[in-house]
C-alpha cells in the first residue's frame, strides 16, 4: 500500500508543481524583480546642471562706453557700471553649451539705450534696441566647465548712437543677465545699475 502511495506522489511531483519546486523557483524569482526595480532608477539618473552667477566691480566708475556704430575713440562716453561676471558650475560637469540674455531697460525716460558691446569669451548674438531704447542680445559659451570650475565673463558696454545725440545728461538703467544650462534650467542676475554720461 505504501508503495502505491509513494509512487503517486512520486508521479505527481514529476508532473506538476511540489513544494520544492515552488521554493526553487521562487528563490529565483526573488532578485530578477529587485534588478527589474532598481534598473530603472539607474537608468533616469544623468548629470544634475546647477550653477550661481556673481556680479565682480558693480558701480565702477570711469567706464568707457563706445559708440554703438563704432565711430571711433573720440566719440566714446564715460558712464558707471560693473566690470564683468563669474559663472561658477556647482553641479555636474558642462560638455555642452552654456546660452543666456541680456537685457538693458531704461530707468525712466530717455533718448538713447546702453548696451553690450563684448562679452568674450562668451559670443554676443542678436543685439537689438527697442523703440524705447531697450537693449536686448542673446550669449552663447561652449563648454566644456568642469564641475567647481568658475568662468569669468568681462564686460564692455556701449550707447546707442542716435541723432541728435542727447547733451548734458546722464541716463540710469537696469540690466539683467539670465543664464540657461543644458537642461533648460535658468538663474538669474538682476537688477544690475548702469549709467551713461552725455557730455
Amino acid at each position: 500500500m505504501s508503495e502505491v502511495l509513494n509512487a503517486e506522489v512520486t508521479s505527481s511531483e514529476e508532473g506538476g508543481l511540489s513544494r520544492r519546486r515552488i521554493v526553487k523557483g521562487a528563490a529565483w524569482s526573488v532578485p530578477v524583480i529587485a534588478a527589474a526595480i532598481a534598473a530603472p532608477a539607474a537608468s533616469a539618473s544623468g548629470p544634475i546642471y546647477s550653477a550661481t552667477l556673481t556680479l565682480k566691480g558693480a558701480n565702477t566708475a570711469g567706464l568707457t562706453f563706445v559708440s554703438s556704430t563704432s565711430t571711433g575713440t573720440g566719440t566714446n562716453l564715460t558712464g558707471i557700471g560693473p566690470t564683468s561676471f563669474d559663472i561658477q558650475n556647482t553641479g555636474s560637469a558642462i560638455t555642452g553649451t552654456i546660452t543666456g540674455t541680456v537685457n538693458i531697460a531704461p530707468s525712466g525716460g530717455v533718448l538713447a539705450g546702453a548696451g553690450i558691446q563684448s562679452m568674450a569669451p562668451a559670443a554676443l548674438g542678436s543685439p537689438a534696441y527697442s523703440t524705447a531704447h531697450e537693449y536686448s542680445a542673446t550669449f552663447s559659451n561652449v563648454g566644456p566647465l568642469a564641475s567647481g570650475e568658475t568662468l569669468n565673463i568681462p564686460l564692455s558696454f556701449q550707447y546707442q548712437r542716435v541723432n541728435p545725440l542727447p547733451k548734458k545728461v546722464t541716463y540710469s538703467y537696469t540690466m539683467t543677465i539670465t543664464l540657461t544650462l543644458p537642461d533648460s534650467k535658468s538663474v538669474t542676475l538682476p537688477g544690475i545699475a548702469l549709467s551713461v554720461t552725455f557730455p
